[in-house]
Formats: structure tokens, sequence, C-alpha cells
């Protein structure tokens, strides 16, 4: 008999991720558990996405982690929290997948309204200086008149991402998303905000955060027309060589697994593949419409 229990210790979670060689390496808000007499057989994490929430005037849910002993009962599981987003009216729901895990993505892929929306290559490197010839353009941190420039940038960026690929999102939302993205990483969000100009004219830019012993390339633009003049190159080596950058134990960037030109770049710097997901946007309400 199976039973699913809400709040979940963080003994009893972390004790069964053990048991399935996972590590807790992940924040969450709320835990799900299923259960078959008393024994944890499964656990998903998630959190209200407010900050999604707030820019596209939805209800979000981020599904952070989701694992279970069998395939039949990771379907339990993940069908009792549909049931209940369906009843509190969660516009959608983000699911991120291992991609090496088989079982989960095809429990996502079955449920209603699910879409495919992308795919994500986490890479990693060690900190390191390059040999390289000066650019002939500026970097350096952000002024403060530089912020509408930057985030002007943003838009049509990031056509690759998740948001991007939604049908229930349109194009405006998708942009707003990493527009306000990149305006709270320069209000304080990131710890490291590089700009590139030429002439005085904003033509890329770069946002790092810091987590732990790991430095994270969360946010980076060229301006069009300003592609292969190794804009990207000189931003991403000056985030790498940047004496806080050098702190940390690793350095980590993320892309699409179809961003072949972005991957290039990341292995010619020295990172290397680590790991590779699938991402999922769920619309419990949209079925019935």
């Amino acid at each position: 008999m199976y039973t699913v229990k809400e709040n979940v210790s963080k003994e009893a979670i972390e004790e069964f991720l053990q048991s399935r060689k996972l590590t807790l390496d992940v924040p969450y808000q709320f835990s799900l558990g299923l259960f078959e007499n008393s024994r944890l057989q499964g656990v998903l994490l998630y959190e209200d996405s407010l900050w999604e929430s707030k820019v596209l005037q939805k209800k979000v849910m981020n599904v952070k982690l989701l694992a279970a002993n069998s395939t039949g009962q990771l379907k339990r599981l993940f069908e009792a929290f549909y049931t209940v987003r369906q009843m509190d009216e969660t516009d959608f729901i983000f699911v991120r997948v291992p991609a090496e895990d088989i079982g989960a993505a095809h429990v996502i892929q079955q449920q209603p309204s699910s879409y495919f929306v992308g795919s994500l290559l986490k890479l990693a490197m060690p900190p390191s200086f390059y040999d390289k010839t000066p650019p002939f353009f500026e970097l350096g941190p952000p002024e403060p008149g530089d912020t509408e420039a930057i985030c002007e940038l943003a838009r049509d960026s990031f056509t690759k991402s998740r948001y991007f690929q939604d049908p229930h999102l349109s194009r405006d939302a998708a942009n707003k998303i990493f527009q306000e993205w990149t305006r709270n990483n320069l209000n304080g969000r990131a710890a490291v905000n590089i700009v590139a100009k030429h002439n005085g004219e904003v033509i890329g830019y770069l946002q790092g955060l810091s987590r732990d012993d790991e430095c994270i390339l969360d946010l980076m633009a060229v301006k069009p027309g300003f592609e292969g003049k190794r804009i990207a190159f000189h931003l991403l080596a000056n985030l790498i060589e940047q004496p806080e950058t050098q702190k940390h134990r690793t350095v980590t960037a993320g892309t699409q697994l179809h961003n072949v030109r972005a991957i290039r770049l990341y292995e010619r710097m020295g990172f290397t593949a680590e790991q590779s997901y699938y991402y999922y946007h769920i619309w419990p309400g949209k079925e019935a419409k």
C-alpha cells in the first residue's frame, strides 16, 4: 500500500538518496515522499519559483529533484504531485531530468500537456590563465549608465533557451525573463558583472555567480554584428582570471546541447562536459482547454 506524504525529513531524504547513490546538492523549499509500509520509496523536491511567477504573471513551480526505486513508483509520485498542482491552479511546472535517467524522462513525457523545451550541457574546469593578445575593445565593470543598454542586449540573445521553446509563452514573455534576469544580476545577484565596450557602445556582457567553491557563468551575450570577433572568449577569460574566481575550485558553464558554437568555445578554453539534462514544461491546466 503506497502513501504520499509532504514535508519528508531531510535526514530521511539524504538516507534515501545515498541508497540511490545520489547527492542532495540543490536547495529546495518543499518535499513529497512516496512510502510503502513506512519505507521511503521515492522523493520529489520542489519550490515555488517566485521570481519567474512575478515576471511572467503566472504561477510557476520548479521540480529540483525527482527519484524513486522504480519507474512505476516515480510515476505514482509525480502523478500525485501533478494532481495537487491542477487543484491549486499552477500554470506550469519546470522539470529538469538527468539525460541518463530514461525512466524519469519517460514519466514526464507521458504527462498531459508536457513539452520538451530543451537540454542543458554542464561543463567545468579549474580556474586558469590564458595567453592572449589584447582585444580591440575595452573590458571592465559596467557603469551605472550602462544598465539599460545591457538589458536591451539581452533581448533575442537567448533564443535557444527553454522559454523560447515553450508554445504557451510568447517571444515577448521569453525576452522579458532574460532582460529582468540581467537587471537582477546587475542589481546585486551576480558576484561578477563584466561589460565589453567599443567606442563607448556596449557590445557584450557577462555575469557570474559564486556558489560555495564554484564560480558559475550565468549569462553572456554578444551584440549582433560583433559575432566571431572573440568577444565571448575575452569576456569568459576575464571572468576566469578575476582574483575572486581564482579562489574557487571550479568554473562551470551551461549551454543547450544543440548550441554547438558555444560548446566549441568552452572546449577550446579547457572546459569538459560534466552532466547533461533534459528540460520539460508541464501545464496542468492546458489539457482542459
